[in-house]
C-alpha cells in the first residue's frame, strides 16, 4: 500500500516529508516519568478515533521486532533539523493502545530541555509515524469527509509533539527560560497558542511543513 492513500490537509493522518504518515492522536499522554533515569512511560497512539475520525487499531502493528532494532524517538518527526531526543526501551501493544517507554538522551541539552517540558506537564502530545499496510476507508460520524481505518502498520518512529497540557502553557514556559535550546526556542515560537481557554488540537505538521520549506528556501 502506498503512502499516497490519504493526502487530505485536514486529515488527522497526513503524510510526512518522508512519505510515511502521521498521527498525533488527541488521547495520547503521558503516563509516569522518572526524572533521575530520564525515563518517561506513555500512551503514543489508541483505537479510539481521533478529531478528524481516522483509526489507527493498535493490534494492526505488525514490525514491533525490527523497530527495537533501531528504536528511535524524534522531535515532531523531524530527522533533518533535530537530532533524535532518545529510543525507546521497550513497547506494550494492548487491544486499546499502545505504550512504550522512553529514554531521553542526557548531557545533550535540545532533548533535557524537551524531557524537562514533559516533567513539569508543559507539554502531552505524542505521535506515531508509521507506514500502513492495510487500510480501508469509512464513514465517520465526527467528520464530514470519509474516515481512514488502519487496520495493518509498520512503526518506523514516534515522536514527542508540541502539544500543550494546557492553554498559554507553551508560552509560560518560554517566558520562564524553561527551554534553554536557542532552535527549539524558535520552533517552539511557532506553535500556536490557545488563548481561548480551551484545548486544542496543534497540527503538528502544519508546524513542521512550514519550517521545512523555510529552512529549504534560504
Amino acid at each position: 500500500m502506498t503512502a499516497t492513500i490519504r493526502a487530505d490537509p485536514s486529515a488527522g493522518i497526513q503524510p510526512l516529508p518522508n512519505g510515511a504518515y502521521g498521527n498525533a492522536h488527541p488521547e495520547a499522554r503521558t503516563l509516569h516519568v522518572d526524572a533521575g533515569k530520564m525515563l518517561i512511560r506513555s500512551v503514543i497512539t489508541t483505537i479510539d478515533p481521533d478529531r478528524s475520525g481516522d483509526v489507527v487499531v493498535p493490534t494492526g502493528l505488525r514490525n514491533v521486532e525490527e523497530y527495537l532494532l533501531n528504536p528511535i524517538v524524534l522531535w515532531a518527526h523531524n530527522r533533518s533539523q533535530f537530532p533524535p531526543i532518545g529510543n525507546c526501551k521497550w513497547l506494550d501493544v494492548q487491544p486499546r493502545r499502545v505504550v512504550a517507554e522512553t529514554r531521553f538522551a542526557q548531557d545533550v541539552p535540545f532533548a533535557e530541555d524537551i524531557f524537562r517540558l514533559y516533567e513539569q506537564g508543559v507539554l502531552r502530545g505524542w505521535s506515531i509515524g508509521f507506514v500502513p499496510r492495510k487500510a480501508k476507508r469509512m464513514q465517520s460520524p465526527a467528520s464530514p469527509m470519509p474516515a481512514l481505518r488502519v487496520e495493518e502498520w509498520d512503526l518506523l518512529e514516534y515522536s514527542a509533539v508540541p502539544i500543550p497540557e494546557n492553554p498559554g502553557a507553551l508560552t509560560v514556559a518560554l517566558q520562564k527560560g524553561l527551554v534553554r535550546d536557542p532552535d527549539l526556542r524558535h520552533w517552539l515560537g511557532d506553535v500556536p497558542d490557545d488563548r481561548g481557554g480551551r484545548f486544542v488540537h496543534v497540527d503538528v505538521m502544519d508546524v513542521l511543513f512550514e519550517r521545512e520549506e523555510l529552512r529549504h528556501s534560504e
